[in-house]
């Protein structure tokens, strides 16, 4: 990834280039809609489609509340002016 970004950064006034991100979104765009295919062809996956989205919402409010406790915890360690005052 470094090597990637060091390349970008030497050739990145290369014209070439310019529509770089266009082919991207396109390719992700294309790459979204295939696996969306893969997955809605497969009959074990659509099956377990609620119990794998109860696990995703899970999952993602878990992460979401870690997120929240982590912040609070670092904004009140190293940026609340009045902890700094005691």
């Amino acid at each position: 990834m470094g090597a990637g970004a060091l390349l970008g950064f030497l050739v990145r006034r290369l014209s070439v280039l310019k529509h770089l991100g266009t082919t991207s979104m396109a390719t992700i765009i294309l790459l979204l809609f295939l696996m969306g295919v893969e997955i809605g062809g497969n009959e074990r996956i659509v099956q377990n489609l609620t119990s794998l989205g109860v696990e995703a919402l899970v999952i993602a409010v878990a992460a979401t509340l870690g997120s929240i406790v982590a912040a609070r915890v670092v904004y009140y360690k190293f940026f609340n002016r009045q902890s700094h005052e005691e």
